[in-house]
């Protein structure tokens, strides 16, 4: 009977994991915020208005027409197997099937194979996925729980780094006492207190499978799942339900039977970690969780559902109470034209709460550094350490007010076949480092001919600047923690080189570093405008490096690479050198004091052309079309490996031209990418004599030659590239094309 006392935490934490219940709502300013909760004064957009009929959504995506309405996530692929089918008809499709039948794979060996039949038919014609009612509850206490593991980790970190300080490296804790009395005081009732609000909430996955056979294939998958349900010895009972007309059949396993199963002996454990009166409300909260699985077939659709009672498996008979008649969906009106392969959505509650990635990585970081500042203050052995618990509070406090800054509203997309593929992404994460308002001015520099990749976008100083700040405090504190960990008394050699390095950048560098950085962040971050760019083109000519062929060097290309960004403040950008020279003089003296030879400063050369100022130093094999270099005029910044073509990009840009966007802005030409294959696949070929000193380099290159060629021929089929992130109706949008014969 020892096996059971497994599926109790088991079943527990897959229920605590998955889901939460109520919580209390508060207002920005009180405990939500306190904890780190995303608050932001942006208004909500207003609801994007249908322009179709639930019925025409249903006529179009299927099983979604008997999913309930309260559904809060769904995705959804369709027609993939006729997808891949147009893919593989493409050449880079056919170069995909000619690899796989020289390495012993076919199509019609994976078809069959029974798990991957099931896989391949899974996904052929129709397959989604959907979470219910509950769902954004059981994501904020997924997120509550990282937190808290955060927080309490770190507590534990410095518990243990003080151990080891007073008793040296052999250090344990004896028994589970002294963590719980320290560094995990608190933490058993917070996560009884999360397990006290789980609920399941509802899952339902499904796929179409038209083929009898295959379905039966999918179906006996899907069992397997529901079966390991089944495997909770005690706690789990057989259960159906009919939906629609259909069986539906699984387990549920029951939390007041798991209850029942914790005995004296169970408990006693468990007190060694949880108060009595704890052990107690966990064992009546446990009696309150169920889980349910069940899987069956409805109309040629496999489904399998997981749900806290078989009540919340629900199929609707009306498309007006399905999530076709949702609001969550309507912005897919528009796009029901089209050859759709997927589509989804979040709703707001979804987004609002784990909906930006980085607001919930800024809320865990933070709850690390609150936990390391009261591990600190609670350490007895690591000396005087009220500068360094101030900068971890510092750190929480400024993690939390960036986590404030993001916002965001219900989220779709749509992703269909179309001159390749195309996707549209609507709403979601509100991007607080882009500047959605101001109007891009360097667009015509990707108009050149030969641009491989232009990138354009503004971004939004006052996070930028919130950014550098954090960055700043984060450098500071690491430096503060090595200063501390380095005055510890440990006879160890690697110790020992450690303090002394960092005695050294201590007494020699530091000043000069920080200098640097304070330039970089400060004058420089200021003196450029909110808009930048990144270009680079395949029109490079190659230096002339010894020992590289004549002929290689006359037709050789190699890319131009640029950042480029308006100038807001071009005093500041003065300034900034200024200050970077002047702390690169120091360290180099000091590096040349300390190596007993001199290392001298590089002049800076410079040129002007149509009041744009270009600055290099001198270094092999550079010309003016290889020549990594800065270039600043009134208006425009450069930083580029190669002086003629900042001069190219500042001609474009006074030029003008380029279409007016705002937001962010990705094109990557392939064409241009393909063609510079070519041109060097021939310009090897051509004199591989000269070029491969060894004869059996030369023969693997004329072994795989014909390979890559055929790799390059193959990728022809894609042209090209463009994303584009901007603002629309109050929410963010973003296109996505991929060009594709």
């Amino acid at each position: 009977m020892k096996r059971k006392y497994f599926y109790i935490p088991l079943i527990a934490g897959v229920a605590a994991l998955a889901s939460c219940k109520d919580k209390t709502t508060t207002t920005p300013d009180s405990s939500a915020a306190a904890a780190g909760q995303s608050v932001s004064s942006e208004s909500q957009p207003a609801p994007i208005q249908a322009t179709s009929t639930a019925d025409a959504r249903a006529e179009k995506f299927g099983f979604a027409s008997r999913l309930p309405k309260n559904v809060e996530i769904y995705d959804a692929l369709f027609n993939g197997r006729e997808a891949f089918d147009v893919f593989l008809k493409t050449s880079l499709g056919k170069f995909v099937l000619k690899r796989m039948e020289d390495e012993g794979i076919s199509m019609k060996d994976l078809e069959g194979n029974e798990a991957a039949a099931a896989q391949i038919a899974m996904y052929s014609e129709e397959y989604f996925s959907a979470y219910g009612e509950g769902t954004a509850e059981s994501l904020a206490l997924a997120e509550e729980l990282f937190d808290r593991i955060a927080f309490y980790g770190a507590r534990f970190g410095m518990f243990m780094s003080d151990g080891v300080m007073r008793e040296g490296s052999r250090f344990q804790p004896k028994g589970p006492k002294p963590i719980l009395d320290g560094p995990l005081k608190g933490a058993p009732k917070d996560l009884l207190k999360l397990f006290a609000s789980a609920e399941m909430p509802s899952f339902y996955q499904g796929a179409k499978v038209s083929d009898e056979e295959s379905r039966e294939q999918v179906l006996a998958s899907m069992e397997q799942i529901v079966a390991l349900f089944g495997q909770a010895e005690g706690a789990s009972e057989e259960v159906s339900v009919e939906r629609a007309g259909a069986e539906f059949s699984g387990f549920k396993v029951s939390g007041a039977k798991l209850a029942e199963m914790i005995d004296e002996r169970a408990e006693k454990k468990m007190k060694q970690i949880f108060e009595g009166e704890d052990v107690d409300d966990l064992k009546k909260s446990l009696a309150t969780k169920n889980i349910v699985a069940l899987t069956g077939v409805i109309d040629d659709y496999v489904i399998l559902f997981l749900g806290k009672s078989t009540d919340d498996f629900v199929l609707v008979d009306k498309v007006g109470d399905s999530l076709c008649a949702s609001q969550n969906i309507v912005f897919a009106d528009q796009y029901l034209g089209k050859d759709i392969l997927s589509i989804g959505f979040r709703n707001k509650d979804i987004i609002k709460t784990v909906g930006n990635v980085e607001a919930v990585g800024y809320r865990i970081l933070s709850s690390f550094f609150k936990g390391a500042s009261k591990g600190l203050s609670d350490a007895g052995s690591l000396g005087d350490t009220a500068e360094l618990e101030a900068l971890f509070d510092s750190l929480d406090s400024q993690g939390r007010q960036l986590a404030s800054l993001f916002s965001g509203t219900d989220a779709g997309y749509v992703l269909y076949l179309e001159d390749g593929v195309k996707m549209e992404a609507i709403g979601g994460s509100n991007m607080p480092a882009i500047d959605f308002d101001s109007a891009h001015t360097l667009a015509p520099m990707g108009t050149g001919e030969g641009t491989l990749l232009f990138a354009n976008w503004s971004n939004n100083k006052d996070y930028q600047k919130k950014v550098l700040e954090y960055m700043d405090t984060l450098g500071e504190t690491a430096y503060l923690a090595a200063k501390q960990v380095s005055g510890f008394n440990i006879n160890d050699r690697d110790f020992k080189e450690f303090k002394q390095g960092l005695d050294l950048f201590d007494q020699k560098f530091r000043g000069d570093a920080v200098g640097i950085w304070k330039a970089l962040s400060g004058d420089l971050a200021s003196g450029l405008g909110s808009e930048a760019a990144i270009i680079i083109d395949m029109n490079g000519s190659l230096p002339k490096v010894p020992g590289v062929p004549r002929a290689v060097i006359k037709e050789g290309k190699i890319p131009h690479i640029a950042y480029a960004s308006v100038v807001s403040d071009r005093s500041k950008l003065q300034a900034s050198w200024k200050k970077i020279n002047a702390s690169v003089e120091n360290l180099l003296a000091t590096a040349s004091e300390m190596s007993g030879k001199e290392i001298p400063m590089q002049d800076m050369m410079s040129s002007e052309k149509e009041g744009l100022t270009t600055w290099w130093t001198s270094i092999p094999f550079t010309g003016n079309d290889f020549l990594p270099s800065i270039s600043v005029s009134d208006k425009l910044f450069f930083a580029s490996t190669s002086k003629s073509f900042s001069e190219q990009l500042a001609a474009r840009f006074k030029q003008g031209g380029g279409e007016a966007r705002k937001g962010a802005w990705l094109q990557v030409d392939f064409k241009v990418l393909n063609q510079y294959a070519v041109q060097w696949m021939d310009l090897v070929d051509k004199n591989a004599d000269a070029i491969f000193r060894r004869e059996s380099a030369k023969a693997d290159f004329k072994a795989n030659k014909a390979m890559i060629y055929e790799v390059i021929k193959a990728c022809e089929s894609i042209e090209s590239l463009t994303v584009h992130t901007r603002r629309e109706g109050g929410r963010t949008r973003t296109s996505f094309h991929l060009k594709a014969q």
